[in-house]
């Protein structure tokens, strides 16, 4: 049986490539958010701890970097699997090749804005609501990371931790988290419903 294109029915409704995600993003975004929540952690322990005399500073250091890297290491993981996906659903929608998902974040300068756009791109074929949640993240992003460095510049005296500082801080790790979040469940959301819609059209051909 065909139709008007001439193609097999059957056929029409297969399930096609594009609506299968290239991996399931939730198990890396659960790691990712609970890294990034326990390195925003152990720097405010660091920062409570008040001096590398005391003994919960030498307690909090120890971790700090190893839990700090894992996060990072996780989160461009995660971001560079759910390029991938978005890939699938929106293959037309991206500034970017796949690849800078990870490697934008090394390249100077290219660092302090083409990720944000990578971000957006994967977050509107995603199917994400607006843009407001990956601007204020980034905000805090270069808040925590630029602003810093230009404080420092400006009062060399100026304390590691701050008050402002660990403020910013856990607030981009706040909104960090809920953006793997937003994504995450959105790619989930929209390769369930694709799948679901292309199963229930073939079972209707199939009777």
């Amino acid at each position: 049986m065909t139709n008007e294109t001439g193609r097999p029915t059957d056929q029409q409704h297969a399930p096609s490539p594009d609506l299968r995600p290239v991996a399931d993003p939730r198990r890396l975004a659960l790691w990712a958010q609970g890294l990034i929540a326990a390195a925003c952690l152990v720097e405010l322990l660091l920062a409570v701890a008040g001096g590398t005399g005391t003994w919960l500073f030498r307690a909090a250091s120890l971790p700090y970097g190893a839990v700090t890297l894992a996060a990072a290491v996780l989160f461009l993981r995660w971001l560079s699997r759910v390029r991938h996906n978005a890939e699938h659903l929106a293959p037309d929608a991206h500034r970017y090749a796949p690849a800078w998902a990870v490697g934008a974040w090394f390249v100077p300068f290219m660092m302090w804005w083409a990720p944000r756009r990578i971000v957006l791109d994967v977050d509107r074929a995603s199917g994400g609501a607006g843009t407001v949640l990956v601007n204020l993240w980034w905000v805090a992003w270069l808040g925590k990371t630029v602003g810093m460095l230009i404080a420092r510049q400006l009062a060399p005296d100026l304390p590691v931790y701050t008050p402002a500082g660990e403020a910013v801080n856990l607030l981009a790790g706040a909104l960090a988290v809920l953006l793997i979040r937003r994504i995450t469940a959105a790619q989930c959301a929209r390769f369930t419903s694709s799948t679901a819609a292309v199963e229930g059209s073939g079972e209707r051909v199939a009777t």
